[in-house]
């Protein structure tokens, strides 16, 4: 049975608050376990090896599975990633790559991708490409335009860059809406983070943020039916979806440095949040073929 696999970001459980206040590694990979995520997400190398590999026993103990978000300028330094990857007690389930290289020429761009994408297969590690500002996907459309040029690369839709970058207005037009679609067609995993078209990250509580909240649950919806429509015949398929909030300068803080909100409970919103989504994707799926038959 197709599922939905939800995964807390590392990178989201840290803080920088005034007081510098930490929890543990263990702390909180057992919160998250606790929480019911299925696994966790590293960036590397934000998170380098010591720190991955001092996870391991945790992962193990906890049962949680891994992804990484790997920010990559070259071919080496995706092989050299791979290959410390592979040897983990808890290898990633999958790659989403960062490509730090400039979006200038979309052949040059759509050699080295495919290059990327050759290492991660001759390891048997799923390799995507995650939408973000300042790398080779800073732009929408050149991302579109590397996805018609590279036919077999699924992407990692965290929406909130590209409606930074596009600066799109409320309500979305007919051809940004047109644009999304597209990609989400070849959307492989998700990042759960709601922004609006100027800031990357909002809290979820605020009113002012609820039309671009609902904004994001309509493109996640989309994006669910999609994937359940594109793996119908693969019955043990999972899809990853990662709740990726931030800490400050991503989570926005008050003139005493503290956030203005709590990104751990908001990381349990959007757990809910998706897993509904998730339930009347099927539900509307469904309903769609009993029609059609």
């Amino acid at each position: 049975m197709k599922q939905l696999k939800i995964f807390q970001s590392m990178w989201g459980m840290e803080f920088d608050r005034p007081d510098g206040f930490q929890w543990t590694l263990e702390q909180k990979l057992k919160k998250i376990a606790e929480a019911g995520f299925s696994g966790v997400s590293f960036d590397v190398p934000h998170h380098n090896q010591a720190f991955v590999q001092a996870a391991q026993p945790f992962l193990k103990e906890y049962g949680l599975k891994s992804a990484f978000n790997a920010f990559v300028d070259s071919s080496e330094s995706y092989q050299a990633i791979i290959n410390w990857a592979s040897e983990l007690e808890c290898p990633p389930e999958f790659i989403g790559l960062i490509g730090q290289i400039q979006p200038w020429d979309v052949q040059k761009v759509a050699a080295q991708t495919q290059e990327w994408l050759n290492i991660g297969k001759a390891a048997e590690i799923a390799t995507y490409v995650e939408v973000h500002r300042n790398c080779m996907t800073n732009d929408f459309h050149f991302t579109l335009q590397l996805m018609e040029e590279v036919q077999e690369l699924s992407m990692v839709a965290d929406l909130s860059h590209a409606l930074v970058n596009q600066e799109w207005y409320l309500p979305i037009s007919e051809e940004a809406s047109a644009l999304v679609s597209r990609f989400l067609q070849r959307t492989q995993a998700f990042h759960g983070r709601v922004g609006t078209r100027e800031q990357a990250q909002v809290p979820l509580g605020f009113p002012q943020n609820q039309p671009w909240f609902e904004l994001f649950q309509s493109w996640w919806l989309e994006g669910f039916r999609s994937w359940q429509s594109r793996h119908q015949s693969d019955a043990n398929a999972e899809c990853v979806f990662v709740c990726e909030l931030g800490p400050p300068p991503y989570a926005i803080t008050g003139a005493d440095g503290h956030e203005l909100s709590d990104r751990w409970q908001e990381a349990l919103i959007l757990k809910g949040v998706a897993e509904r989504l998730w339930k009347r994707a099927s539900e509307v799926n469904i309903a769609a073929e009993l029609q059609e038959s």
